[in-house]
């Protein structure tokens, strides 16, 4: 757990490893008791998940996803979508409440990825993945393993500078969050967790605890 102070608010933030099925039991034992709730989802993915069992689509994974699922797969049962964000979701269910989004909802989002993603690094998205299913992954837990593969894929231009727009929008979303409340649980996938702490501290003046 990663803990901060803006003022009066402690802000305590749960890294995950999206794909992983034993995170979900962590994710249970960290839930505690809180004011307030967030999630690095939009409103349209926290939707989706509080209502998984209703939709009858399975859930869309990308040619990336599938490689890195397997490579997760080495430190345990994987699943999608995430089980350790579905935990979280459920576990707030039963409690009535709903996580605030800190993600882009899906319109914005896919417009900003329309700005961002040029066509080119769309292409490479195949080559990408099929250097990463060559690639030998020699992290020794599914954390470092989670940062390594983000490091893999952002070596694509445009995806780099997603993860770069949606860390700075998680972050200006907290740090306004915390602006009215006192104490607050933040889950947020590993491998942006790092970036969005950085900018917590450096950009909102946040103390690291």
């Amino acid at each position: 757990m990663i803990v901060l102070r803006k003022g009066d608010c402690t802000i305590s933030i749960l890294p995950v490893v999206n794909g992983l099925v034993s995170e979900a039991e962590r994710v249970k034992n960290s839930m505690g008791a809180h004011e307030s709730y967030a999630i690095a989802l939009g409103v349209d993915g926290i939707l989706a998940l509080q209502r998984r069992s209703e939709l009858e689509d399975d859930y869309e994974v990308s040619e990336l996803d599938l490689v890195y699922a397997e490579h997760l797969s080495r430190f345990g049962e994987v699943e999608m979508p995430s089980p350790a964000m579905c935990a979280f979701i459920d576990c707030l269910k039963d409690l009535n409440i709903t996580p605030v989004a800190l993600d882009y909802n899906d319109e914005d989002y896919t417009d900003l990825y329309c700005r961002t993603v040029g066509t080119l690094d769309f292409v490479r998205e195949h080559r990408l993945a099929k250097k990463g299913m060559k690639k030998d992954f020699t992290s020794d837990t599914p954390e470092a393993l989670a940062i390594a593969w983000d490091e893999h894929v952002n070596k694509v231009k445009g995806y780099k500078a997603m993860s770069e727009l949606r860390e700075e929008h998680i972050a200006d979303e907290i740090s306004h969050l915390a602006d009215f409340k006192k104490d607050i649980l933040v889950c947020i996938e590993v491998e942006r967790s790092s970036g969005v702490t950085n900018r917590l501290r450096n950009a909102h003046g946040m103390s690291q605890m």
